[in-house]
């Protein structure tokens, strides 16, 4: 009972650490190795490395911010 248990955990949390979207981003891919990520706190250019072709996702890509997102105004009107 105690393997069945822990296989099930193990699947489970592999299963969730698999998923590779953000909640909320958009990815615009340019090119294999360059993506602009629009996010609700901004935009962000990412730059992967490429192995044969393709993004590594072994190696850390590299990240900068192009934009902010805009700051709600809230207005507190009394009379």
């Amino acid at each position: 009972m105690k393997k069945i248990i822990l296989f099930s955990l193990f699947i489970a949390s592999t299963l969730f650490a698999a998923k590779e979207d953000f909640q909320g981003c958009i990815e615009l891919k340019l090119s294999e190795a360059k993506s602009i990520i629009s996010c609700p706190s901004g935009d962000y250019e990412v730059t992967f490395a490429l192995n044969r072709d393709k993004r590594d996702m072994v190696e850390e890509p590299n990240i900068v911010k192009i934009g902010e997102a805009p700051q709600k105004v809230i207005q507190y009107i009394t009379k």
